[in-house]
């Protein structure tokens, strides 16, 4: 196995890295997640080539989607796939809502189907993409709303220059091989107050630190990840910006889903006993992993002086 020779993030040395799986979902090169001692970052090792990163995410990303979450998360077809994600959408809006203007410009990026943008288009903000997907990006432009493969596309248009009140990317952070250069650039597409808002997958979950499920540690650890963070790590990648910042914890997964893993080792099981035990458990579920800190989800608000 090959090891790093520092830590991506923080830069500590060798000694500080620890191999948390080999298990990698989707990899075939013998890669690794590291953990840093120093800084509490997770990463990918060896890191994806230029090459590859570029095939996972204009050719590969939604049948690779596909092979994890089935034909339930509609990643075969935009249509499919918003309405698979109205839900999310509402669970979102309740962290937005409070800190969204009351109008102005949003730019989402990796906006993949546009799922997040169109109801905010809907309440009048201006609203861009960014997605390199081709597949979702022509859908989005199709419906008339501004869609670059990429941030120096955005920026060689025109009518999209720095100056934005919200940037948003929700499950986007992790995928970046430079994290806070790629936070830093966020920061410069907004204007003075703006916001920038990040949702996460939270590497303290429940299933992974708690239960333990092995089925559920070969599917978790994805090469189309190169970091995870906690909210330790998270913390640290936020200061080195230098803007204030505040951490919000979430629940996106349920108690029957959590069964489903226990049970039968495989993703899918989403509201599958609600009927049985109640959405007043499924909730209070969900709250007490948020209280505790083993919810699968954080969300950074950073705010641009």
């Amino acid at each position: 196995m090959a090891l790093p020779a520092a830590c991506p993030l923080c830069k500590a040395s060798r000694e500080t890295q620890r191999v948390v799986t080999s298990h990698v979902y989707g990899d075939r090169a013998g890669r690794a997640f590291f953990r840093c001692d120093a800084c509490s970052a997770i990463y990918l090792f060896p890191r994806l080539s230029p090459g590859e990163e570029r095939a996972l995410y204009t050719a590969e990303f939604e049948s690779f989607m596909i092979s994890r979450s089935g034909d339930a998360g509609g990643w075969a077809q935009p249509e499919r796939h918003i309405a698979a994600n109205q839900t999310t959408v509402a669970r979102r809006m309740n962290y937005l809502r409070p800190v969204l203007p009351a109008k102005g410009r949003i730019l989402e990026i990796g906006c993949s189907s546009g799922f997040m943008l169109y109801p905010l288009i809907a309440d009048g903000y201006e609203c861009a993409g960014v997605e390199p997907s081709g597949v979702f990006g022509d859908y989005v432009r199709s419906r008339n709303v501004p869609c670059f493969e990429s941030v120096e596309a955005l920026l060689a248009d025109p009518g999209n220059q720095p100056g934005f009140d919200v940037v948003m990317h929700f499950f986007v952070l992790e995928h970046t091989a430079e994290a806070a250069a790629f936070l830093e650039t966020q920061l410069k597409l907004l204007k003075p107050g703006g916001v920038l808002i990040i949702e996460i997958p939270n590497a303290a979950d429940a299933l992974v630190t708690v239960y333990d499920i092995p089925a559920f540690e070969r599917f978790y650890w994805s090469v189309a990840h190169q970091w995870y963070f906690t909210e330790t790590s998270l913390k640290f990648l936020l200061d080195r910006l230098g803007a204030p910042y505040e951490i919000l914890r979430d629940q996106r997964y349920d108690l029957s889903n959590h069964m489903g893993w226990a049970r039968d080792g495989k993703p899918g099981g989403m509201g599958r006993y609600t009927d049985k035990i109640g959405g007043e458990i499924e909730e209070a579920y969900k709250q007490a992993l948020i209280k505790s800190g083993h919810c699968d989800t954080l969300v950074g608000i950073v705010r641009k002086r």
